[in-house]
């Protein structure tokens, strides 16, 4: 039987989420649902509405953007402000009035994982019935946009009087993939964003050209309404101007969060500006550990992991470690 895998685009979570299901292109009676979406809405952004459970706790960056905050008495050594103002960027944050949270996220990951967990798109319920009936019939089975040539295409309207959308009004997903596997009682999800060119004149188009999120969710505990926590999920973001990033989050086992910022720039840690910048959160140990490095390549003539890169270096090259708030949820 062939195999499929649809995380290898996401090299932080392959160790993770080893065992892909099986493709389900043959020797299964499911038949995959997945249609094309074209949907309009007055607003991109994902915010809290009073009487009603809150939503931003399911965001992405939710746990790392509080969990980087020092303890009483601890020094990031001005650390955090610059994350933050990088995260703020990268995924359309609105800082709180303490700062140390935000009010609303606008960006393409976060708005569809939130019209999945909401129910509010047909085909996406559609998806999620057969992920759960999969797994209670122990069958495989696979939803896919890209086998049914099936396109998800969102538009902004707000504040347009009329007029055609920005690109960034306009957020294209070229592939929306649910694949089950009972056989190890596990539900992947992945999606990828591509956003659309800017035009020549504009002189500050969004940041992020384009974004993935894969995750793994335990199948027997996987439900068609409301929110699903995965147990792993990574991001990985292509940036325009200020680099690339990734995350790697881990809600079960060692619950911790590990943000990478390759090729990037415009963050000072220790007097310099590296290239290279990994923070682990260590949910457990309320602990924050930066890693960096300038100019060093991930891997040696030999192919052999470069011990001086930000993402090989080990507990006590650390730049900057300092305790942190305490965050109950990931405890």
């Amino acid at each position: 039987m062939r195999h499929s895998c649809i995380f290898a685009a996401v090299p932080l979570l392959v160790l993770s989420l080893t065992g892909c299901g099986p493709d389900t292109s043959s020797g299964s009676n499911y038949i995959n649902p997945a249609t094309s979406v074209s949907l309009s809405f007055e607003s991109f952004a994902v915010t809290d509405v009073e009487g009603l459970p809150p939503v931003l706790p399911h965001t992405i960056f939710y746990d790392v953007y509080r969990g980087i905050e020092p303890a009483d008495g601890e020094d990031d050594e001005g650390v955090v402000a610059q994350l933050r103002d990088r995260l703020e960027l990268l995924m359309g944050l609105v800082p709180g009035d303490d700062g140390t949270t935000y009010t609303s996220a606008r960006n393409p990951l976060d708005f569809l994982h939130h019209l999945i967990s909401t129910n509010q798109v047909n085909t996406f319920n559609d998806g999620r019935r057969l992920m759960r009936d999969s797994i209670t019939r122990g069958e495989a089975s696979r939803y896919n946009t890209p086998a049914n040539n099936a396109l998800i295409r969102f538009t902004e309207t707000g504040g347009n009087n009329g007029e055609p959308p920005e690109p960034d009004q306009t957020w294209v997903y070229v592939m929306l993939d649910w694949t089950s596997n009972p056989q190890l009682n596990k539900i992947f999800r992945a999606a990828q964003f591509v956003a659309r060119p800017p035009a020549d004149d504009n002189t500050s188009p969004p940041e992020v050209r384009s974004a993935v999120w894969s995750g793994r969710f335990h199948g027997p505990d996987f439900s068609v309404s409301g929110y699903n926590q995965p147990e792993y999920a990574t991001i990985s973001l292509t940036g325009r101007e200020f680099g690339n990033a990734e995350m790697r989050q881990e809600f079960i086992g060692n619950k911790r969060d590990t943000l990478s910022l390759t090729q990037t720039s415009g963050i000072t840690i220790g007097g310099e500006e590296p290239d290279c910048i990994r923070v682990d959160v260590n949910y457990e140990e309320a602990r924050v550990r930066v890693f960096t490095s300038l100019e060093e390549p991930p891997s040696n003539t030999d192919s052999t992991p470069n011990p001086a890169h930000c993402g090989n270096q080990q507990n006590g090259d650390e730049a900057v470690s300092y305790q942190s708030v305490v965050i109950s949820e990931r405890q």
